[in-house]
């Protein structure tokens, strides 16, 4: 090697400890970027000449600038991201869940329900008196409007929920395109050799983001670029190909949003039942489950009172002599579709049969490929066999069970429908005007004997008696001015307590669900810190280092350059 063979090897030097330097720089600047990894220089001897009976190197290179990036521990942290912002999504609302049901203020279900029943006590021993009636029918428009407003309340916690699901879909769609146009890039990029280390940074940033609103796993391809799929397999990105999501409005549920995947035809399929995980998940989780069954609760607590009250009133007589007066408006039969179905069947508002002996659980109808449909009591957890099934005319098992409802359109098999007696009984309960504007047709004897108040004790006593949770029985004999109560196990105010303490104990557990991921995310953190976070100490060395090594490559330039005069001098 000659002297410019030196010259030259301290020059690869120079660019190599200069490069470094710049990495170092880029690694400190990203300091507080949470998606940014951490890069290292590479460096390598150049090939080494033949100097005849031995080598001589000549000098460093740059082999390339790469991540400490750990792909299974990424992939653990983008499951536990899923899972977190699951957790955190339904925490946040069974709070609001819990909040709109409590208790605790002194003036909530409970409350207004004893006021209610002391009224028909007061008036039991004043039957004539104009202030009693005047108080029981006051108290009974207090009870109303108070479950009203809070099934009103749930119904539209479920709306703004289903709000949420649909306003998602779009944000899915923004992100799986940018992660489609990065691929490309990175593709290009590293087709030459090149490591698109920020890019790839921006990508997994892009992933974690769309594992915010549902869960999604991810593979990389031989050329760089990444398919990500939902965790059923269904891809949202294939390489360059963007996979489109949609929501559109169920068309057995006009309440309720359905999400759709589009295939590469443009085919659509409804995905709702497939999405589990994420914000999204948690959205359809309370929209479907959590909120559907305290409306189902509280429709079982109104329409219970409304269907007791009823059949007492009704039987008595009033001041002016008058009989068979509902004291609340009649139920009305109703159900409403799974989000989840594919079909066009769409539920009809029925009518009450027997008044006196209606079913008030709830049932699922289950549709099969062979046109019949399975019934399953959800009350009670128990299956009521296989019917035919006829588009528009009444359901035969609902008949039998003292109230008609029918469903039109077609059913597609695993379509499903929640169908009651009492369905929305607590959003539209409200006293019979009759009864207001009248207050002689309050109903507190069973004779027409003024003086008789045996029919307000009775009402009165419903508060105490057992009248929900039992099983109902189609011989169960017709109601009669001496009936108290049907057969249960719980009273109104036992059913509504568990009501509120189920929703208070679905709610503790969230919160501990969401503790439990949070200290999960903590732990992945740090693990991932410390293989791909900047730690500023190393980087403050790795500067000295660079630097040094940079000013020493300079000064072997210097040296040469003095060689070089030298020879040059000599005469």
């Amino acid at each position: 090697m000659n002297i410019y063979g030196a010259m030259n090897t301290a020059k690869w030097a120079l660019l190599a400890n200069q490069t470094a330097i710049e990495v170092t720089g880029q690694n400190v600047a990203n300091v507080n970027n949470q998606d940014y990894t951490v890069q290292q220089v590479v460096m390598q001897a150049q090939y080494p000449v033949n100097q005849g009976n031995y080598m001589m190197g000549t000098g460093v290179a740059i082999a390339g600038v790469t991540r400490r990036f750990d792909q299974f521990l990424y992939n653990q942290r983008l499951e536990n991201n899923y899972n977190l912002n699951k957790a955190q999504a339904r925490s946040t609302l069974l709070d609001r869940l819990d909040v709109t049901m409590n208790e605790a203020t002194g003036n909530g279900i409970s409350n207004q329900m004893s006021n209610f029943f002391q009224g028909f006590y007061n008036l039991a021993n004043n039957p004539s008196g104009a202030t009693e009636r005047r108080d029981v029918t006051e108290k009974a428009k207090g009870l109303a409007q108070k479950i009203s407003y809070v099934a009103s309340d749930l119904q539209r916690m479920r709306k703004d929920t289903d709000l949420k699901i649909a306003g998602a879909v779009p944000s899915i769609n923004q992100l799986t395109k940018q992660i489609a146009d990065i691929n490309k890039v990175i593709h290009e990029t590293e087709t030459g050799g090149a490591q698109a280390n920020d890019y790839r940074d921006k990508r997994e940033s892009l992933i974690k983001q769309v594992s915010n609103l549902v869960d999604v796993s991810y593979f990389e391809q031989s050329n760089g670029e990444v398919t990500v799929m939902m965790k059923n397999g269904r891809p949202l990105v294939t390489g360059q190909d963007q996979f489109l999501l949609s929501a559109a409005t169920n068309p057995s549920d006009p309440s309720t949003s359905s999400v759709y995947w589009a295939d590469s035809a443009g085919n659509k399929v409804n995905i709702t039942s497939e999405i589990t995980g994420g914000q999204i998940g948690a959205w359809m989780t309370m929209r479907d489950t959590d909120i559907n069954k305290a409306l189902n609760d509280l429709d079982t607590l109104a329409g219970s009172i409304i269907k007791e009250v009823n059949r007492l009133h009704n039987k008595g007589f009033g001041m002016d002599g008058s009989t068979g007066n509902d004291f609340f408006n009649g139920l009305t039969p109703g159900g409403r579709a799974s989000a989840l179905n594919k079909g066009t069947g769409v539920v009809n508002n029925g009518t009450v049969l027997n008044p006196d002996n209606v079913n008030t659980d709830h049932y699922r109808v289950s549709f099969n490929a062979n046109g019949t449909y399975n019934v399953t009591n959800t009350d009670k957890g128990s299956a009521s066999g296989t019917y035919a099934f006829t588009s528009g005319a009444p359901l035969s098992f609902f008949q039998q069970r003292g109230f008609s409802i029918s469903i039109t359109g077609a059913p597609q098999a695993g379509d499903s429908f929640d169908l009651s007696s009492i369905y929305n009984s607590a959003s539209s309960m409200t006293v019979n005007p009759a009864i207001t504007n009248d207050l002689n047709k309050v109903s507190a004897a069973s004779t027409k004997a003024w003086g008789d108040g045996s029919i307000a004790q009775k009402i009165a006593g419903l508060q105490f008696q057992k009248t929900l949770g039992g099983v109902w029985s189609q011989n169960a004999p017709v109601a009669s001015a001496t009936y108290t109560s049907t057969s249960g196990i719980y009273t109104f105010n036992d059913f509504y307590g568990a009501v509120v303490g189920g929703v208070g104990a679905n709610a503790r557990a969230a919160t501990d669900d969401k503790k439990l991921q949070d200290a999960v995310s903590t732990q992945l953190t740090n693990l991932r810190d410390q293989v791909s976070g900047v730690a500023l100490d190393e980087e403050m060395v790795n500067l000295v280092k660079y630097q040094h090594g940079y000013q020493a490559s300079a000064k072997m330039i210097s040296a040469v350059d003095d060689m070089l005069n030298t020879l040059l001098g000599i005469k």
